[in-house]
């Protein structure tokens, strides 16, 4: 319903009501729009932009391309919705014209002789996966997931970190972004959302869009945002690097 390259063009304000709507689907067709205005505290005006942004020629139009979503949700999307929004992910990833987003970062890439990965959780876990799999395409890669580690006040320059983090808020990985930037490192985010303060403090970020989940069955605090969106950008950034190394080292 959403073309991911549309919301690359969105501003701080109207990526709110973006978030908003896919986190509120249920409730959308009811809603007016100053309804929705006053829930996501921006102006109608920003309600009407984000609406042409996405194709739509005003509120009442996307009302209904909700509603009719809502009411035809299939047997896959009832079993684990999230997949749905993971499909349509992977589907743009590998369009051409989406690609461009990624330039920066591999060029960010190239230009580091070390990479580190940052991230707490299950955003650390991934963090391992993803210096383990830069290492596996022969890039000099490690992790590091204790938020206590001492940052060196320098010797940084040549090293990218890459920050993975859904909110990009979290105080830990923050003062550890800003530790790095003061030790002259360059930084990479994947984050859910480019408005964080993360994505904010960050040389170059990525962002995936997938709804925010919480846990239903324990902690409520528990976020169960997907994850298979990191992945597949972290194999696809080393990917991409490794294929220029390759050809710069055959060029040699």
């Amino acid at each position: 319903m959403f073309d991911l390259e549309k919301i690359q063009s969105l501003n701080d304000l109207e990526l709110i009501v973006y978030q908003y709507i896919i986190e509120h689907l249920e409730q959308i067709p009811k809603l007016t729009i100053r309804e929705l205005s006053a829930k996501c505290h921006v102006s109608t005006s920003t309600i009407l932009r984000f609406c042409t942004k996405m194709d739509f020629e005003g509120f009442s139009e996307l009302k209904f391309a909700v509603k009719k979503a809502n009411n035809e949700p299939s047997e896959f999307e009832d079993y684990y919705a999230s997949a749905v929004h993971v499909d349509s992910f992977l589907k743009k990833i590998n369009r051409e014209t989406y690609q461009e987003t990624f330039k920066p970062a591999v060029d960010l890439i190239l230009n580091a002789r070390h990479v580190v990965f940052i991230g707490l959780g299950t955003s650390g876990v991934l963090g391992g996966y993803g210096s383990r799999y830069f290492a596996n395409i022969g890039i000099n890669a490690y992790s590091v997931g204790d938020p206590f580690t001492p940052i060196p006040p320098r010797g940084f320059e040549s090293t990218l970190v890459v920050v993975l983090s859904v909110s990009g808020e979290t105080s830990e990985l923050i003062k550890m972004v800003l530790d790095f930037k003061k030790s002259n490192a360059h930084i990479l985010s994947i984050t859910n959302d480019e408005t964080s303060t993360i994505a904010r403090l960050a040389d170059y970020n990525i962002s995936y869009y997938m709804p925010d989940k919480k846990s239903a069955y324990a902690d409520p605090y528990i976020n169960l945002t997907t994850q298979i969106p990191v992945i597949a950008l972290i194999e696809l950034l080393a990917h991409q690097a490794g294929k220029q190394l390759s050809a710069q080292a055959a060029d040699k």
